[in-house]
């Protein structure tokens, strides 16, 4: 039997964590213009205030729902 265990050193990707825009449309192999576009069509991701700035950010959730998405689309 084999037991698998997170190690303490592995992030945890709860359903609080979110991932930046950059990072999102890396991910999904998209260009950025193309991944705001769907995001705004599909009304995913939020902003997110960081002091001064504020940056569009996405869960878990909504990058399967993107992805689903933008395969489809490519069809």
């Amino acid at each position: 039997r084999v037991e698998l265990r997170r190690s303490s050193s592995m992030p945890d990707f709860g359903t609080n964590s979110v991932i930046d825009e950059y990072r999102a449309a890396a991910l999904l192999g998209l260009p950025l213009p193309e991944l705001r576009w769907f995001s705004r069509m599909l009304g995913l991701g939020h902003k997110q205030e960081n002091g001064s700035c504020a940056q569009v950010v996405f869960t878990y959730e909504e990058l399967k729902q993107l992805s689903c998405e933008a395969a489809a689309s490519d069809e």
